[in-house]
């Protein structure tokens, strides 16, 4: 009977060990180590770096190097985050572009919401788990500051951030609104923020606005940019990718934003 129960996740540790194993070995790279898509699932994707891959690698590179006790995971964590600063941080507005088009050598400068959140998101996760003895400790860190300053200065009136972040009049954007709310309230609880008042603040405001606006009473969820490709133009991002009802692009990250704002508050409460 104990065999039968451990089957399951044996299977799932050689899923682990396979995507481990592609990441490190398979996966094409720039010159320098960076992750990048030499192929994609269109010829528009070919030779490109994107802000969403941080979302699918360094959070499983994390929890892998926990899992297994090796370190040479999170250095890699450490380090592919580091590089996409270096490839899409536009230090002027202290958030990232979405795109780095490997072909033509630039960055597409497009401040798409949700790959924004991806980044935090990751960002957040690595910070959790890096030891602070690391050697890119403190660069990650003082990374993650800059970008917790500027998705801050970005929040709407509501609450909520939207789908280009830099244009207030493109929509709410209920799943890269719950990545800055997550980073912002883990950050306030791991006191990762030199003066954490006004992050506790937009935590709670991004909280409010998505019941408010994104949730309504049967637990639907609004406002959830469809999945994407890519331009150089804000307007694409503006108007042709729409939200979907209950997409499952956001369902999981407002359940685990309103599970840390939770946290932030009780540990807020314990500290008075």
């Amino acid at each position: 009977i104990m065999a039968e129960r451990l089957r399951p996740l044996e299977g799932a540790r050689a899923v682990a060990d396979d995507i481990a194993h592609y990441i490190m070995n398979v996966q094409d790279r720039m010159e320098d180590g960076a992750l990048y898509r030499k192929v994609g699932v269109s010829p528009s994707m070919h030779n490109t770096m994107w802000c969403d891959d941080m979302y699918m690698s360094v959070p499983f590179l994390c929890r892998y190097s926990w899992l297994t006790g090796d370190p040479r995971y999170m250095d890699e964590a450490a380090r592919q985050l580091l590089l996409y600063k270096k490839y899409l941080y536009m230090a002027e507005q202290q958030i990232m572009s979405h795109v780095y088009d490997v072909r033509n050598g630039k960055p597409s400068r497009t401040a798409w919401g949700r790959g924004n959140g991806w980044v935090f998101f990751s960002l957040a996760v690595l910070l959790e788990l890096l030891p602070k003895t690391h050697a890119s400790h403190p660069s990650i860190l003082a990374f993650y500051r800059e970008l917790a300053e500027g998705y801050r200065r970005l929040q709407g009136k509501h609450g909520l951030w939207h789908q280009v972040l830099t244009d207030p009049e493109s929509y709410e954007e209920a799943s890269c609104s719950s990545m800055f709310i997550y980073g912002f309230a883990l950050g306030v609880r791991s006191s990762w923020l030199e003066n954490p008042d006004p992050y506790v603040r937009a935590a709670l405001d991004g909280w409010q606005g998505l019941c408010e606006r994104a949730i309504d009473k049967r637990g639907n969820l609004y406002g959830v940019c469809k999945g994407s490709s890519w331009s150089y133009s804000h307007a694409y991002y503006k108007h042709d990718l729409g939200w979907n009802l209950n997409d499952t692009h956001g369902i999981g990250i407002v359940l685990l934003a309103g599970i840390e704002t939770q946290l932030m508050k009780e540990g807020l409460i314990e500290k008075t």
